[in-house]
């Protein structure tokens, strides 16, 4: 396994987490459950630390698949451009899960109002990591240039 395929393994990680994490928090919101809040907010706090694995090893990635012809620079950089936002986003998603589960530990007044922002900026988090995963999508997936350049012999026996 190079690192591209690393990078294809791991980045989906923090997308699910956060997406995960967002509807647990809903849901713990909704029934006014401090134990599902608090699985939402360790959510966003390992959803914050493996971002990091994903824009490490996406360096690594650049430097193999900026050698494949059929992937262009531009595509590469606005996929870095949308990845390095979105890595802030997590990071400070999940930097805002350790101070909301301290909160919701210490039963901090102001606690509800955070919890909320969470939500909030979870979901715009949530937003931008599926942006750079699509952004990212579009770098190269050979199995779409599979379908498109191969021709079977009933296709070609079809166009006699």
């Amino acid at each position: 396994m190079n690192a591209a395929h690393f990078h294809l393994l791991v980045n989906h990680f923090p997308i699910f987490m956060t997406v995960v994490s967002v509807l647990i928090l809903s849901w713990g919101m909704f029934v006014k459950s401090e134990a599902v809040k608090k699985v939402a907010l360790v959510g966003f706090i390992i959803a914050g630390l493996s971002v990091l694995a994903v824009v490490e090893s996406g360096e690594s990635a650049e430097d193999i698949v900026e050698e494949i012809a059929a992937v262009t620079h531009d595509s590469i950089e606005e996929h870095e451009e949308a990845a390095d936002l979105s890595k802030w986003l997590t990071l400070i998603l999940g930097i805002g899960g350790v101070a909301g589960l301290i909160m919701v530990n210490k039963h901090t007044k102001r606690v509800q109002t955070v919890l909320w922002s969470l939500l909030v900026f979870g979901i715009i988090t949530v937003a931008s990591l599926a942006y750079t995963g699509y952004i990212g999508g579009q770098i190269r997936h050979a199995e779409e240039i599979n379908n498109t350049t191969t021709t079977t012999a009933e296709e070609i026996s079809h166009d006699d």
